[in-house]
């Protein structure tokens, strides 16, 4: 009944509102108010909102259920609101599920992504607003922005590392606000969650990126991001920064993947003042690695077959392999060693599933089924998948590792409470 009760939201909207049909965010602001009850979103006026009042009683009533009601039909409903986050660059959600295991409740989510979109509406209620720019690009005031993202507590999000131009400059000026210096941060999209954390104030800033981010462009993008957090509110006493932690976790002892990542906690200075200026403790993930060979030895012969690659494209792996071995440069494809944790899985995996072939007996190796990339990120067996396998391995590439994520969101929110 939920999606029947958004499109029916939609079609009403555009059949007195005609102007909308081309609004690219209609549906995302939709979905956010249904379950935020309040949000501002740039073509929001008080009919408009009066309009979806009425068709959600219309509907409710037509079926003799209540909002209540319709809302739990969500397959990953929050089911507590201990705290709020916003989720940027939210991908497939895995901060998201994440959080919301821990107590919270999302109230705003941002991706670019369509098919993402889709996966992330079809799973948490909510279709993501698009580009976050128009919520924090040039021309968009403090105030503007104040009113346009709500109130939170945590700012989660694994942002795209971009390059950065010049390190050195004062947080103010990174951000670009208000006296409109040259922004050293603009162009890339860490600019989006700084500024939204000056606006904003969350409590934490909670940010994941590849391990490469720490040595990119010789340390000096790194630098940039923490002396922006760590100074963000130095020219102004109405504003505080934070303070800045980060480790390398790899996720091999929670899936069985070999998935190395950064991860960033930015607790505001007056939090950890409060705190006795105790420092944030990421959680250890010690423990033997996860032999892939546990996420495969599920899998049907029918899928087993489905997934195997063909003899031209595993001979070009070979041949490739071959020549990159001789030279000593380029990637190489070999089959997995099922008694350790898979490689990283990328983005482009689908493209040729080279990062992790999975051996078989008397024929050749074949690529990861969607499931199996579901287990190997941490996705509960209800998570909704993409039918299309290009998307669901793209989707799943660029997803965090939901277990990891989960375990430092606990951290966090135990720090908080203390």
């Amino acid at each position: 009944m939920y999606e029947d009760l958004v499109e029916y939201i939609a079609s009403q909207t555009i059949s007195h509102n005609p102007e909308l049909k081309s609004e690219a965010e209609l549906l995302a602001a939709v979905t956010h108010w249904l379950n935020n009850e309040e949000i501002n979103f740039h073509f929001k006026t008080e009919e408009l909102v009066d309009l979806w009042e009425t068709c959600v009683l219309v509907f409710c009533r037509e079926r003799n259920v209540d909002l209540e009601q319709v809302l739990a039909e969500v397959r990953f409903a929050p089911d507590a609101n201990e705290f709020t986050f916003i989720d940027l660059f939210a991908g497939i959600g895995g901060f998201n599920l994440s959080l919301q295991r821990n107590g919270g409740r999302c109230v705003f989510s941002s991706e670019w992504d369509k098919a993402a979109k889709k996966t992330y509406f079809k799973n948490y209620g909510k279709v993501p607003f698009g580009d976050i720019n128009q919520f924090t690009g040039e021309g968009i005031s403090e105030e503007q922005l104040d009113g346009l993202i709500p109130d939170h507590s945590i700012l989660a999000g694994g942002f795209p590392c971009q390059p950065f131009s010049h390190a050195g400059v004062s947080a103010r000026t990174a951000l670009g606000l208000a006296h409109g210096f040259d922004c050293d941060t603009q162009g890339n999209l860490f600019h989006s969650i700084a500024k939204i954390a000056y606006v904003k104030q969350p409590k934490v800033v909670f940010m994941e990126n590849v391990k490469n981010l720490v040595s990119h462009n010789d340390g000096e993008t790194y630098e940039v991001i923490k002396k922006t957090m760590t100074t963000l509110g130095d020219d102004n006493p109405d504003k505080h920064s934070y303070v800045f932690f980060d480790s390398i976790i790899n996720s091999q002892t929670v899936v069985a993947q070999r998935r190395v990542r950064c991860f960033m906690v930015c607790i505001r200075e007056d939090i950890w003042n409060a705190n006795g200026q105790r420092d944030f403790v990421f959680p250890a993930f010690d423990g033997e690695p996860i032999p892939l060979r546990r996420v495969t030895e599920r899998t049907t012969e029918e899928e087993a077959e489905e997934y195997t690659i063909s003899d031209k494209l595993w001979q070009g792996h070979k041949n490739r392999t071959q020549r990159n071995l001789e030279r000593n440069t380029g990637f190489t494809a070999h089959a997995a060693d099922l008694n350790r944790p898979s490689n990283t899985i990328v983005a482009r995996y689908g493209k040729d599933g080279k990062e992790c072939l999975i051996p078989q007996e008397g024929r050749n190796p074949r690529k990861l089924t969607r499931n199996e990339c579901r287990q190997l990120f941490g996705y509960p067996e209800d998570f909704w998948i993409p039918e299309a396998k290009t998307p669901a391995y793209k989707q799943f590439g660029n997803s965090v590792v939901v277990p990891v994520v989960e375990r430092i969101s606990a951290a966090i929110i135990e720090y908080l409470r203390q």
